[in-house]
């Protein structure tokens, strides 16, 4: 009994200290839209890219959304919704040129700019 509450507290300790490594409950957030990011990527990448889009185009969009996901400049509500449909659609089927294009570009947009006004 006291091995199991030995072994429980461990694991708290190791969570709170986890969990405090990626910034709390907005960081927790952010992370785990980089490992859909990172899931979605590895999927399109590996058979599911069509022949009209380029694997370097692939890396350049995603290495930009995880970028600014890094550096929370993600709309992130926009962003899951965007990784969603593309489970959604595209992890049963390969999809066209066209829909990826559209796709890249809706990753794009999640990225927010900084509107600084002089």
């Amino acid at each position: 009994m006291i091995f199991l509450l030995a072994v429980v507290g461990v694991c708290l300790i190791a969570g709170g200290v986890v969990y405090q490594r990626v910034g709390g409950v907005e960081g927790t957030r952010y992370w785990m839209a980089e490992r859909a990011l990172n899931g979605v990527e590895k999927h399109l990448k590996s058979n599911n890219r069509p022949d009209g889009i380029s694997e370097e185009q692939v890396v350049t969009v995603f290495a930009s959304v995880r970028e600014a996901n890094q550096n929370r400049r993600t709309n992130l509500p926009a962003l899951y919704d965007v990784l969603k449909s593309y489970q959604a659609e595209f992890y049963t089927k390969k999809p066209s040129t066209p829909e990826i294009e559209t796709f890249l570009q809706q990753l794009r947009q999640t990225i927010l700019t900084d509107t600084v006004k002089e």
